[in-house]
């Protein structure tokens, strides 16, 4: 499945500013997890190709917002979620493109800077599920 970054800015922060706060919830095959208890092996639920293995956990400190409930649909996300400011999410509504949580986020005065942040790693870019919606992750 191939997906379009459609902004020069999804290109620039997906690779070093992504990252999920403390509390989400990502969908694993041992069900949905925090994204703090994440380890690394777990098998991590992805859209493009299946369960894969998470390979790294790193933690870093940025600034972020909140992306509120149902910001892409029905329960995407399932509640407000804070994500890094250039989380980038995938979109539907005129095929699959992505954006940031920047552009996306409807309340950018709930921005936190110095928020502790996990950025998922695996052997290559995919898209995951983390509180009902569906994010990339590189």
């Amino acid at each position: 499945m191939t997906f379009q970054a459609n902004t020069a800015e999804f290109k620039a922060t997906s690779e070093t500013n992504a990252g999920l706060a403390r509390g989400t919830i990502v969908l694993t095959l041992r069900g949905e997890v925090a994204v703090e208890d994440l380890r690394v092996g777990d098998k991590v639920i992805t859209r493009d190709v299946g369960a894969q293995p998470l390979r790294g956990l790193l933690q870093h400190t940025g600034e972020s917002s909140i992306v509120e409930k149902h910001s892409f649909g029905t329960n995407r996300p399932a509640h407000d979620m804070r994500v890094s400011v250039g989380q980038p999410f995938l979109m539907r509504e005129e095929g699959p493109i992505f954006g940031t949580a920047r552009l996306m986020a409807q309340d950018m005065h709930c921005k936190l800077e110095n928020t502790p942040l996990y950025c998922l790693v695996f052997d290559r870019s995919h898209v995951i599920y983390a509180d009902g919606a569906e994010l990339a992750v590189a």
